[in-house]
């Protein structure tokens, strides 16, 4: 199978842009070569138009409308199939603040459930989003990209000094007490935590474009699994400032062990996706695909922003999302898991052997943080010492 990628609101670092507070990126997948086969169909859709690259943006709605019954008709032969991705940045730089802070692994503060468990770290993130404005968060993220250990550092502990005065404006004692006492060992103990990386490309792969892709290459995996064919090529939109990055990314995950890790809480992950394909950097004067797909992804950007689409572009998105998978990474969309997820837990029975089970757990848990705790605490003083 192929696929075409396009995408827009790259902001690069400058993840806090006003006028763009949300990365889409969306793929157009076919099982032959849509380049190939539908070419010269493109071209005359061009031709009609008087141009010679199908660009939405230049063209605008009113020129969009008079082909996009064509390029249904397209879609309907070629039996395309989407992908579509909304990454909220502001969701983003939550999560990262999160995992920055709390993963219980580098955080020995941290009991181990309530990071590793997926609905209470969602759970987690909704809370701490409620204590961040956008100074802050730019603080935690300036502290993520910068290449300077030293000034990673000092920007790091003054963001979570800064974090741990909101603290109290939280409803429910325990979350006061969690939050703060990860936040005080995270101030005394910077050294444990891993929020600075020397490697550029390491940094990249905070930025909405590298996460969005992750998501992408999980969008067309499935639909190769579904179809039961591999992934021959993947020809991306052409944008400098990441080619390099995207090109690393796809070799990794493409060449990655297909051995599943499973979690706790039933979480499985398969880092392998899209094996043995090939990545290909391209542009829409090169590739129709993307030309197809550039159309798309500003047709459904111009949707989500609430303006008008004409009855003929309405029509083809509804095509595209009858054959479409969506993912959706923002605030409402993990606040409707959280709430449907703990209304399913607390609608459930719970024997007593259950409940007395949990206690266990939790009771060898917190053993194990303490133990944590204290021979880090020794480990340091020893080290300091010496």
């Amino acid at each position: 199978m192929f696929a075409y990628v396009d995408e827009t609101g790259n902001t690069g670092k400058n993840l806090f842009d006003d006028s763009q507070h949300q990365f889409i990126t969306a793929a157009l997948m076919t099982r032959a070569n849509f380049d190939v086969l539908y070419k010269k169909n493109m071209k005359e859709l061009a031709g009609r138009l008087g141009v010679k690259v199908l660009h939405a943006n230049e063209l605008g709605l009113s020129k969009l409308e008079t082909i996009a019954c064509d390029l249904q008709k397209i879609f309907k032969i070629s039996k395309s199939r989407f992908f579509m991705s909304r990454l909220e940045k502001n969701y983003l730089a939550t999560t990262k603040i999160v995992d920055m802070l709390f993963d219980s692994g580098e955080t020995l503060a941290v009991p181990w459930h309530i990071y590793n468990y997926r609905p209470l770290r969602l759970l987690l993130v909704i809370k701490v989003a409620g204590l961040l404005d956008e100074t802050l968060a730019q603080s935690f993220w300036s502290a993520l990209l910068e290449p300077k250990l030293p000034k990673a550092t000092i920007k790091f502990i003054e963001a979570c000094k800064e974090l741990l005065l909101r603290v109290p404006a939280l409803p429910d004692r325990r979350s006061i007490d969690l939050i703060s006492e990860a936040l005080q060992w995270a101030i005394e103990n910077p050294e444990a935590i891993y929020f600075h990386t020397a490697s550029k490309i390491a940094r990249k792969g905070h930025l909405p474009n590298l996460v969005a892709f992750v998501n992408l290459l999980d969008g067309i995996e499935e639909k190769s699994k579904a179809w039961n064919v591999p992934v021959n090529q993947i020809y991306h939109d052409r944008q400098m400032e990441f080619q390099q990055t995207l090109q690393h990314w796809h070799e990794i995950f493409s060449n990655a062990k297909p051995d599943p890790l499973f979690l706790p809480g039933g979480e499985k992950h398969i880092f392998r996706r899209v094996f043995g394909s090939e990545f290909v950097i391209s542009s829409a004067q090169e590739s129709v695909g993307i030309q197809a797909i550039d159309i798309i992804l500003w047709l459904f950007k111009r949707l989500i922003e609430g303006k008008n689409l004409g009855e003929n572009s309405s029509k083809l998105l509804i095509h595209v999302f009858r054959h479409a998978k969506q993912h959706d990474f923002s605030f409402m969309t993990i606040s409707k898991y959280v709430s449907d997820t703990f209304d399913f837990l607390f609608n459930e029975p719970i024997s007593d052997e259950q409940m007395k089970k949990a206690q266990e757990l939790l009771e060898y848990a917190e053993e194990r943080r303490q133990e944590k705790l204290f021979q880090y605490a020794e480990n340091k003083l020893i080290g300091a010492v010496n």
